[in-house]
């Protein structure tokens, strides 16, 4: 017996939405909801949206990497990265932000498809080059939400304001300490998707992806000024969450502004 992609969508957001509320509540008595349930309504939720996102992607002719399932995978992939950390790290927390943005992402692919035809042809140093700059993508948007969560705990610390949320939370060093664990290891995945693509691509400055080469340019830029503070000048706490968020959000308009350009403007499918 098999499911048709929107069902098991539609399941994995329902769990999505579930395990937010229960977050909810829990954050509302300024305590934690458990580990353990945090990764058991993850896990099945990551299980549905793993085949989910696969129906809504293949095609007989090719791999459908329309805006709408681009964004279902890398809710996927940071799901199964904050799991696989959760091993070993204090980020179940993460999930309050994570959840309903994977639900939204989720419906998006099951719902809103804008008709791009798919990718054909695909050889493996293409393959590797859409691989690298996703999964850099995904651990970036782990150390962006990461952020909001640090400058949301360090708001309430200087303000005396032991909000609900701040009650769950693992301490500031600890989550401090976390995000630039992150974000040195998107830094480095995101120099080899950068590079992969000037190795890979024909044009990197053709009319149709010159705004997405200048914005990452200008996002890794950043990234590595944030990462050279931290070193040399000891930056953390709110000028590390501006540095962070600003260089993500040049990396989301670089790539998810330019493709929704194309795909929902211009109707067409020329950026990866």
């Amino acid at each position: 017996m098999s499911f048709s992609p929107v069902i098991l969508g539609i399941g994995a957001a329902a769990l999505y939405l579930a395990g937010a509320c229960l977050q909810l509540g829990y954050f509302s008595r300024k305590v934690a909801l458990p580990p353990r349930v945090c990764t058991a309504i993850a896990l099945a939720a990551l299980v549905l949206h793993a085949i989910a996102a696969y129906g809504s992607m293949s095609r007989p002719d090719g791999l459908d990497f329309s805006l709408a399932n681009v964004a279902s995978l890398t809710a996927l992939i940071l799901v199964a990265l904050v799991l696989a950390l959760g091993i070993a790290q204090p980020v179940h927390g993460l999930f309050i932000l994570l959840f309903p943005l994977s639900a939204l992402a989720l419906l998006a692919s099951t719902f809103l498809q804008t008709g791009q035809p798919p990718l054909t042809g695909l050889d493996a140093g293409l393959g590797a080059h859409i691989f690298l700059s996703v999964l850099a993508y995904s651990i970036l948007a782990l150390a962006a939400l990461q952020s909001i969560l640090l400058g949301a705990a360090e708001r309430g610390i200087r303000a005396k304001n032991r909000t609900a949320i701040l009650g769950a939370l693992p301490p500031l060093e600890t989550m401090e300490r976390l995000l630039f664990a992150i974000l040195w290891v998107g830094f480095a995945a995101l120099t080899v998707a950068i590079g992969s693509g000037f190795l890979r691509l024909q044009d990197m400055f053709a009319q149709q992806v010159v705004h997405h080469t200048v914005l990452s340019s200008a996002s890794w830029l950043l990234y590595f000024a944030l990462l050279v503070g931290r070193h040399a000048f000891g930056w953390r706490g709110s000028s590390a969450v501006r540095w962070s968020l600003t260089a993500f959000s040049l990396l989301l308009l670089g790539y998810f502004g330019s493709k929704f350009v194309l795909e929902v403007l211009l109707e067409r499918g020329d950026l990866l």
